[in-house]
């Protein structure tokens, strides 16, 4: 269902192009910072820092009004109980943008919209018992990443020129980004985190 509706919206995105005043392909990277939460007592969090990495589109609809796509491939790293939770993906942000010039050449924008998660790397880590941080088999005393994640994204920026931006986005997780399971019981867990990027377009 999830891949459906990537899908549908990946098409109503670029339909845009039919009316769109200017269109801008680019790269895009630059640093995350990523926390995971959970309610469950005795996980000690903390946040970690990664990074990103790929093609954007920006297609402005009118000139204050815009949208941007992009596909990157994420590595971002948080810590439950000291274990590093190295959570490889491709992330595909899908951002409605409001553009407030500033002059001929700058300007500001604020940026809003979904983004798609689909893990890549490891899923399971141990990070109860004395073997911690190694992957293993069994489901119990882990914490297991979920195959696909689902956010939304809240951003502003600053277009230097034309071909140069740096933006900030602050991202919160709507569905679970992994599971903790213990003997017991189990909880899960949501991610929080921002980006620092910058973008060149061609």
């Amino acid at each position: 269902m999830k891949k459906i509706i990537v899908t549908m919206l990946m098409m109503a995105f670029f339909a845009t192009l039919t009316n769109a005043q200017g269109v801008y392909f680019g790269v895009k990277g630059g640093l995350n910072n990523t926390k995971l939460n959970t309610d469950m007592e005795g996980v000690i969090l903390d946040s970690d820092y990664g990074w990103f990495l790929g093609p954007t589109l920006r297609i402005d609809i009118l000139p204050f009004l815009g949208v941007q796509g992009s596909a990157f491939y994420s590595q971002n790293q948080s810590k439950l109980n000291g274990v590093k939770i190295k959570q490889k993906s491709v992330i595909i942000p899908l951002d409605a943008r409001l553009n407030i010039p500033v002059n001929d050449e700058t300007g500001i924008f604020l940026s809003a919209g979904p983004q798609f998660g689909f893990n890549t790397g490891e899923d399971d880590y141990n990070i109860f018992g004395s073997n911690s941080g190694e992957a293993r088999d069994n489901i119990h005393n882990t914490f297991q990443l979920k195959k696909s994640m689902f956010s939304w994204n809240f951003g502003a920026g600053l277009s230097l020129t034309k071909n140069i931006e740096f933006g900030f986005v602050y991202s919160v997780a709507l569905a679970k980004t992994g599971e903790i399971k213990d003997l017991k019981k189990e909880d899960k867990a949501k991610a929080r985190g921002w980006q620092a990027s910058a973008t060149i377009y061609f």
